[in-house]
């Protein structure tokens, strides 16, 4: 290890908290991990030649591969850093491992529930490279970040501003890793909040305050991605007990608009000012995701919001016909056009999960897995003409019982049609469906399923056999 510099790692405590809204970071593929980082300077002692650094690094635990043992689960990741100079030489590198336990694998299942931690280290002035992977030990699947760290130097005698460091949440202390000025500090390490959040904290501290002097002044800006102030706060003014003070302060964001914003601030005392500022973006929260993603799965369905033509009414009945019952389709059928717009409406509040939420989680799956039947399943259309994916039996399996838990698909061979065979084991107890390419041109028919009140026939392999093929 060179001289000037030491890392070290916090091993014991790694502290969980979940973020409820879906995150706007690059998706990883299936066999990565999501791994964000980043970084926070302060002053070491009087010492101007060494900076105080946090590295802050979070991971998703729904990624990770859980293992029982005696006290119910645990995940082992194996943690890795290098920290190079501007002139590429690699400064030091270290490698560490940390666990994660949980008590049930329902914990496991939660999304965005992030794992965060920190590597403290002491760096010169300067700019280096930093690169932090992490491997799942049970699952080898990996995730890599980088970062640049642009490392102040701090005067001994000037005012001065750490950096600023992001905070999630604030908490009280106890004893762990996160605590300072006497609270329990998470860092926001992906620099994102949504309007689930309410506020956005930001932390910094204050070097150099000249004690004969009573007061000093904070001021807080947000300015938007066009550089425009899009809010200030008002200044705090506090009084001066000792050379060195903490900025712990936050804003509510429910009104802001989703974007990226540059949070500035600054610190007045004594006729003298100095400045530090911190990009971060806001994204929308559940309910506006909710509410954005019915609003996608119904653009090809404007008659399920609102019925206003004939044409209309009888899409909408096709749409409903494997979900509603006979009675319904009777009266349906009955109704006059408002008629039936009012009774499309009572339809989907019927069936609405969460009545008091402003989506209906029923409605948007049914539409969803209706597009899906249409894509999947549709044959031999006119160009500009209807998908017709809900007529096949395939379409209406998926449409009522939704993605099957597996399937097995069986091309065509010389002595066996095409056929397929879905899976469903939360069903019933578990069922299956049987569908074969009778015609040989891609319309799979259902000719068995063990699922109440499905079709029955329980030769179905004989007629697998091309020669026995019913063209009637």
């Amino acid at each position: 290890m060179k001289s000037g510099l030491r890392i070290f790692v916090s091993l014991a405590i790694i502290f969980l908290f979940c973020l409820e809204a879906e995150t706007s970071d690059k998706v990883p593929s299936e066999n990565s991990l999501f791994l964000a980082a980043d970084y926070a300077g302060f002053k070491y002692s009087d010492n101007i030649d060494v900076c105080f650094t946090e590295i802050y690094y979070c991971l998703n635990r729904s990624q990770l591969s859980f293992q029982p043992d005696s006290s119910g689960y645990f995940a082992q990741i194996s943690m890795f850093i290098e920290i190079k100079a501007e002139d590429g030489n690699i400064i030091d590198s270290s490698t560490w491992s940390v666990a994660n336990r949980i008590a049930t694998l329902a914990e496991a299942e939660i999304r965005n529930y992030l794992i965060n931690d920190i590597i403290e280290a002491r760096l010169a002035p300067g700019s280096y490279d930093v690169t932090i992977k992490a491997t799942d030990i049970h699952s080898n699947k990996t995730g890599e970040s980088r970062l640049q760290l642009i490392i102040p130097r701090f005067s001994q005698s000037n005012l001065e501003l750490s950096q600023l460091e992001l905070v999630y949440r604030l908490a009280e202390p106890d004893g762990g890793t996160f605590d300072k000025a006497g609270k329990k500090v998470i860092p926001n390490t992906r620099a994102v909040y949504s309007h689930d959040d309410n506020f956005v904290y930001v932390y910094a501290e204050i070097y150099n305050l000249d004690t004969v002097l009573t007061t000093y002044t904070a001021d807080i800006r947000i300015y938007d991605s066009n550089g425009n102030l899009y809010k200030g706060l008002p200044p705090v003014t506090q009084n001066i007990s000792s050379q060195s003070e903490v900025i712990l302060n936050g804003f509510n964001i429910a009104a802001f608009k989703t974007g990226v914003y540059k949070l500035l601030v600054t610190v007045h005392a004594a006729g003298n000012s100095v400045a530090r500022e911190k990009y971060f973006e806001i994204t929308p929260g559940r309910q506006e995701w909710e509410i954005a993603r019915e609003k996608e799965e119904l653009s090809d369905f404007p008659e399920a919001d609102e019925i206003t033509t004939d044409e209309e009414a009888k899409s909408f009945r096709n749409q409903i016909l494997y979900i509603a019952n006979r009675d319904e389709l009777k009266q349906y059928d009955s109704l006059p056009l408002q008629g039936k717009n009012n009774f499309a409406r009572a339809f989907w509040a019927k069936r609405d999960p969460t009545p008091l939420t402003p989506t209906n989680e029923f409605k948007i799956e049914h539409y969803t897995r209706l597009r899906f039947a249409n894509e999947a399943y549709s044959t031999f259309r006119s160009p500009g003409s209807e998908k017709n994916g809900w007529r096949s039996d395939r379409g209406r399996v998926y449409i009522v019982y939704g993605q099957p838990t597996d399937e097995e698909n069986h091309p065509s061979a010389l002595d066996e049609l095409p056929w397929a065979r879905w899976n469903y084991d939360a069903v019933e107890g578990g069922v299956y469906f049987i569908f074969i390419d009778e015609s040989g041109y891609g319309n799979y028919r259902l000719v068995h399923s063990s699922a109440t009140s499905e079709p029955k026939d329980y030769n179905w392999e004989s007629r697998l056999n091309p020669t026995s093929i019913n063209l009637r």
